[in-house]
C-alpha cells in the first residue's frame, strides 16, 4: 500500500503540472474539441438529466458544455460538496452570476439541494478526473468526492436499477495513461473517458 500511495502522489503531480504546462489556448482549445465530441454522443443527445461540474482551475472547461445542454432543455446538475466530501446536487439554471462559495474553491447554484441520491436520477454524468487508466480507473484530486458517487453508482446498477452513464472529461494525454501502479483498492472506474481526439468506453471492472 505505501508503493500505491507514493505512486499516486507522484501521478497525481505529474498530470496536474503538465496540465499547467498545457498553457490556456491548449486548455482551451482541446477542451472545445472533446466538447463537441461528447455532445454529438447519443447519451448526451438523449438525455433529459445531466450531472456536471464548475471547473477549477486547469481542469478541462465544461461550462460551454453544460450552456449547450440548457440550450437544449436539458436539466443539469451541479455538485455541492458537503462537510464529510461527500457530494450532494443542485439545479443549475444558467446564471453563472448566482453560484455561490461552495467550499474548497468550488461553486454551487443556489436553493435547496436534491439529495446525495438525484445524480442517479441523471442518464449521464460527465465527471472530473486527472487522469484514467487504459480500464477506465480515475484519478481525482485527492478529496475522495467522486469516488463515493461512482462507488453509489455501482451498488445501485448491482442492486438493477437505471444508473447514469459515467464519462470523464479529460485532455488528451490523460486518456489511457495513469499507470495500474498508482491506483488504490478504493478508486474507481468510469464508463468513458472523452479527449479531444476521442471518445473510448471501458468494458467495467
Amino acid at each position: 500500500m505505501p508503493d500505491q500511495i507514493y505512486e499516486k502522489a507522484t501521478a497525481r503531480s505529474r498530470f496536474v503540472n503538465n496540465r499547467r504546462a498545457l498553457g490556456n489556448r491548449e486548455r482551451a482549445r482541446q477542451a472545445r474539441a472533446a466538447t463537441l465530441l461528447l455532445l454529438d454522443d447519443s447519451r448526451l443527445t438523449s438525455a433529459d438529466t445531466v450531472a456536471a461540474y464548475w471547473p477549477l482551475g486547469t481542469e478541462p472547461d465544461v461550462r460551454p458544455m453544460i450552456a449547450a445542454l440548457l440550450e437544449r432543455d436539458v436539466r443539469v446538475l451541479l455538485p455541492v460538496l458537503l462537510a464529510d466530501r461527500d457530494l450532494d446536487w443542485a439545479r443549475y439554471d444558467g446564471d453563472p452570476d448566482a453560484l455561490g462559495d461552495g467550499g474548497a474553491g468550488t461553486r454551487r447554484p443556489p436553493g435547496l439541494t436534491l439529495g446525495a441520491d438525484a445524480v442517479l436520477r441523471a442518464q449521464v454524468m460527465v465527471v472530473p478526473a486527472l487522469a484514467v487508466t487504459a480500464a477506465g480507473v480515475r484519478l481525482g484530486r485527492g478529496g475522495g468526492s467522486y469516488d463515493r458517487v461512482l462507488a453509489r453508482i455501482a451498488a445501485a446498477r448491482d442492486a438493477g436499477l437505471a444508473t447514469p452513464w459515467t464519462c470523464a472529461f479529460v485532455y488528451e494525454d490523460e486518456l489511457g495513461t495513469l499507470e495500474p501502479a498508482a491506483v488504490e483498492p478504493h478508486d474507481r472506474a468510469v464508463d468513458a473517458a472523452c479527449a479531444a481526439a476521442r471518445l473510448v468506453e471501458f468494458s467495467g471492472l
